[in-house]
């Protein structure tokens, strides 16, 4: 009985990370239309990306501080709430700065989801590294599935992407509140204060781990919001094209991840990884048939799925600290590179040329690939108490 209520709640658990994670490349498709309807530059319309993340970055701080003393189920629920009404007045607002304020709230409502759903899916979950292809095979699924809902619904309105979500979201609100359960609700549960952050911020493992994915998620970013500015697709083409990269960013993450860990560490194949990624930016500079920068942009995906498994298995293995901790601080600071790649590219774009963001990319992703590369004597994990 107790095994099946947590089976249940697990995949009621993957379902709403899904539904979540629809919300980021939702507005992909149809970023050319909102800046066409509106009348705003490629990085104005940026900002609905930037604000988004930047909010959700930096609310994972004191999202992680409170999540001890609330309870990692209630947080979800709060933070699915929030998503449904941010989602809704999107859909309803007229500017960019209406629009960029709503995806504000957006991000502030997945910062509690998305600092509190892994530790859930962990929980609840036999094999922790289980519980990570899960919880990233429901990023890639979302990331794909939300392009093609935006693609589908915005190619009658921009608006109707939206109102679907807020929909879509509620659901999943209703379904964590009355199906999922927290198996550690009760348990003594240490307070996570900013001393802890501080000190694992200081423990050059995870930092190395924290840094790196950071440099990497700027390039990330850079190919899911800037490309479709640039590739002169319709909103549907564009949702097919990210559904495809998307597909592909699951079976990297869920599957090939999964299946490489089991021979070798994640930090021994990492560096592997980056340079995979650097290599498919510099083509997509040097690319020019729209057909060969689709390819790149799906292929793209599987190296990306690839990266983030193993950059989330690195610094959970890494951290000395408890996952929660772990789990707050890493998103920080890798979702700070991807705050900042939407709107910095479209700057870059209109200032020196259009594919000068992906040399931008390159670059840190190469950077990316020497600080995860670099050997030092091994350190000792500070003190937790």
């Amino acid at each position: 009985m107790e095994e099946g209520r947590k089976t249940r709640a697990r995949w009621i658990t993957v379902a709403a990370a899904f539904l979540a994670f629809m919300g980021i490349g939702i507005v992909d498709p149809i970023l050319p239309v909102i800046a066409e309807s509106i009348g705003a530059t490629h990085w104005q319309v940026e900002m609905l990306f930037t604000a988004y993340i930047l909010t959700m970055a930096v609310m994972m701080i004191p999202v992680g501080l409170v999540v001890s003393r609330i309870g990692d189920k209630q947080m979800m629920v709060i933070g699915l709430g929030l998503v449904t009404i941010f989602s809704l007045l999107c859909g309803f607002a007229s500017t960019i700065p209406q629009l960029s304020l709503f995806r504000a709230g957006w991000g502030l409502g997945n910062a509690t989801f998305f600092a509190t759903a892994m530790t859930l899916l962990i929980a609840l979950t036999p094999q922790a590294s289980t519980a990570v292809g899960l919880y990233e095979a429901a990023i890639g699924l979302g990331m794909a599935g939300g392009p093609l809902v935006g693609g589908l619904l915005g190619q009658h309105s921009w608006r109707y992407p939206f109102l679907g979500t807020s929909v879509l979201i509620f659901i999943a609100f209703l379904l964590v509140t009355f199906f999922v359960y927290d198996p550690n609700k009760g348990k003594p549960k240490k307070a996570v204060g900013l001393q802890e952050m501080r000190r694992l911020l200081s423990f050059p493992p995870f930092l190395k781990g924290a840094v790196g994915g950071m440099l990497y998620y700027y390039g990330f970013f850079v190919v899911l919001a800037y490309s479709p500015l640039i590739i002169g697709l319709s909103a549907i083409q564009i949702g097919l094209v990210f559904f495809g990269w998307g597909l592909c960013l699951a079976y990297g993450s869920a599957v090939l991840a999964h299946q490489l860990e089991k021979q070798y560490e994640p930090r021994g194949i990492l560096p592997y990884g980056l340079l995979m990624f650097a290599a498919l930016l510099l083509l997509l500079v040097v690319a020019k048939p729209t057909w060969l920068m689709v390819t790149l942009i799906i292929l793209s995906g599987l190296v990306s799925g690839l990266n983030n498994a193993l950059f989330t298995s690195y610094v959970m293995e890494t951290s000395p600290y408890e996952r929660g901790v772990t789990s707050g601080t890493y998103n920080f600071v890798r979702w700070l590179g991807a705050a900042v790649a939407p709107v910095l590219s479209g700057i870059i774009g209109h200032t020196i040329s259009s594919k000068a963001p992906f040399m931008v990319a390159m670059a840190l992703a190469l950077i990316a690939f020497l600080f995860l590369s670099w050997r030092k004597r091994k350190t000792s994990a500070p003190k937790t108490a």
